[in-house]
């Protein structure tokens, strides 16, 4: 197993932890950020899935990498705006709602972190875009 692939798997793992965070895709997320409600979550979770099943194929779809990029970017950027607007209520919310603060304390990190890793993926094999021929 090379590092991208076991990146693609990191990805797909990490995008998994909604299920704990969400405690089994319920509305405690959804009840602080709409964006987490069940079906949001589940969204989440089939993402992980794309992740998973392109892990070992990612060099056919390198153009699929660029989405994910995006996707987490849409994510991170989303945490971003979240955290300026709510950081005061997040020690009350980690007193009241251990997971749920947790979770809204760190997923944009792990998500922007993300949107790195697919991004150098898709850089990587740019020259598909352009119908190159790898050196």
């Amino acid at each position: 197993m090379n590092r991208t692939t076991l990146g693609f798997w990191l990805a797909a793992m990490y995008n998994t932890c909604i299920i704990i965070f969400s405690k089994g895709f319920g509305d405690e997320l959804g009840a602080v950020d709409p964006l987490f409600g069940s079906a949001g979550c589940v969204g989440i979770l089939l993402w992980g899935a794309a992740y998973f099943a392109l892990a070992r194929r990612y060099q056919v779809a390198p153009a699929v990498a660029l989405v994910f990029c995006v996707e987490k970017a849409f994510y991170g950027i989303h945490w971003l705006t979240w955290i300026l607007a709510h950081s005061t209520e997040l020690p009350a919310m980690v007193d009241q709602a251990p997971l749920t603060g947790v979770f809204f304390s760190i997923y944009g990190a792990g998500d922007l972190l993300f949107m790195l890793f697919f991004g150098a993926v898709a850089w990587t094999w740019r020259h598909n875009f352009r119908g190159e021929t790898p050196t």
